[in-house]
């Protein structure tokens, strides 16, 4: 036999078949409409804050107490949005490089698209920031929006990407020296390498999210301690004139594990029984973690101090056990392992479910509703996020505008989160998106694979 070289390891044998033909990869349907969900769930945040007087964040050092059951379950059902946004930029960036490799594009050319990407992210984030200033007028704050994080992660994500590939044939090689046989099984030595590989995925994911809560100071120092601006831009939400409620390396263990998520399905990508039956273990594991780690109340829950204590009796003196609503208002910002385990639990839920839905049935009423779950909204909201996200902004403030033009801006905003009128407005807002993200989806499939209309 002969051995291969590291070029081979690295081209030839890895992970995700580098070689091949040129064709264009399919496009996984399932992760376009999940995106376009998440992307929902976040508009209805960004309209509830243009369009009511709502404002709840759940921060390290304020935790709102939630008692109404409507305005309580539209803003924790938000917290979907933002971990699955990091978790699928991670898996893209394998889906991603995977299918540029497959059509020539040199390593080179790969940290090229990272870096230009991720910068984009930061210039329209910027451009937020900017934005925000200009509407903010009580006080001068530049707020920051999940961009910030998403695009130094993108660039931190793809770093981790070509280093694996990179050290790949270092592992191969560590594994070698533990057979001592003339000749060698490569295949049986990759597997092991891609499993160690996986494994020191798992292990940054781990720390980082641990580090959530480790870093976390007291509520009780919050505007009383100076942590130094470098920690609040990287790790600590807020500091005085930067409003950063994504500090990046707050988010930076969603992106790894959704890196280590398309490493692991990548051969399985169309594969909708592998997929589903993954999803609902990873989900059901996530979950239960949560319950080992929220009924307690301690390790991973940041400042449970800030609710109200509980009545006498409560087992182990737990706030979080004083009502299902608490028992699921998690700290976001930053987002600690209580928040981490439920909702990226329940995303990986909701992936298994879109997973477990069938092509077609005998029904035509459940054909109808699975032609638009996979064939509406969501697939065009989610094959144009990034344009989605740029314009829904400016849509649900437009409105927010007219509204205090006919009201008056020393009122209280006139809609109410439970009210008929605000929920009109938000689905009239979606409606109109639509059709835009539609045309765009289109415009933008027409262009080469590097161009930068394909970002958005």
């Amino acid at each position: 036999m002969v051995q291969p070289n590291e070029r081979t390891i690295l081209i030839q044998r890895n992970a995700t078949s580098y070689t091949g033909d040129n064709t264009k990869p399919r496009r996984v349907v399932v992760l376009d409409v999940f995106r376009g969900l998440l992307m929902v769930l976040q508009s209805l945040d960004h309209a509830r804050s243009f369009l009511t007087a709502l404002t709840e964040h759940e921060t390290w050092y304020s935790q709102p107490v939630y008692k109404d059951l409507v305005p309580s379950i539209s803003r924790l059902v938000t917290h979907l949005a933002a971990p699955g946004f990091a978790f699928m930029m991670g898996f893209g960036i394998i889906l991603f490089s995977e299918s540029r490799l497959r059509i020539g594009w040199e390593i080179n050319k790969l940290l090229k698209h990272y870096i230009i990407r991720g910068l984009t992210l930061l210039i329209l984030n910027a451009y937020f920031m900017i934005f925000g200033i200009i509407y903010v007028i009580d006080y001068i704050i530049f707020p920051t929006t999940v961009l910030f994080a998403l695009g130094i992660n993108f660039i931190i994500g793809g770093l981790v990407f070509l280093a694996g590939i990179k050290s790949f044939p270092y592992l191969v090689r560590f594994q070698q020296n533990f057979n001592s046989n003339y000749t060698v099984d490569y295949e049986n030595v990759e597997k092991k390498a891609k499993y160690m590989r996986n494994v020191i995925l798992l292990l940054i994911t781990i720390l980082l999210a641990i580090g959530n809560v480790s870093q976390t100071p007291k509520s009780i120092e919050y505007e009383t301690v100076d942590f130094g601006l470098w920690r609040f831009i990287w790790l600590l939400p807020e500091y005085k004139w930067l409003f950063s409620m994504y500090p990046p390396l707050n988010w930076l263990s969603f992106t790894i594990f959704g890196i280590l998520y398309g490493y692991i399905t990548l051969k399985q990508a169309h594969n909708k029984r592998y997929n589903r039956n993954l999803n609902l273990k990873i989900g059901i594991f996530l979950l239960t973690l949560f319950l080992a780690i929220r009924i307690p109340g301690k390790f991973g829950n940041i400042n449970p101090e800030l609710l109200p204590s509980p009545p006498p009796g409560t087992l182990f003196n737990n706030p979080y056990l004083t009502s299902i609503l608490q028992f699921v208002n998690a700290i976001k910002y930053p987002p600690d392992l209580s928040f981490i385990t439920l909702y990226m639990g329940l995303n990986h839920l909701i992936l298994a479910f879109f997973y477990s839905i069938p092509s077609s049935t005998p029904y035509s009423i459940l054909n109808y509703f699975i032609d638009f779950l996979f064939s509406g909204p969501l697939l065009a909201f989610g094959q144009s996020a990034l344009f989605f996200y740029m314009v829904h902004f400016h849509l649900y403030l437009i409105m927010g505008l007219i509204l205090t033009f006919l009201f008056g801006s020393n009122q209280e905003p006139p809609y109410s989160i439970d009210s008929w009128q605000f929920w009109s407005m938000w689905i009239f807002g979606l409606a109109l998106l639509w059709p835009m993200c539609i045309k765009y989806a289109k415009f933008k499939s027409r262009k080469e694979p590097d161009s930068l209309w394909r970002f958005f």
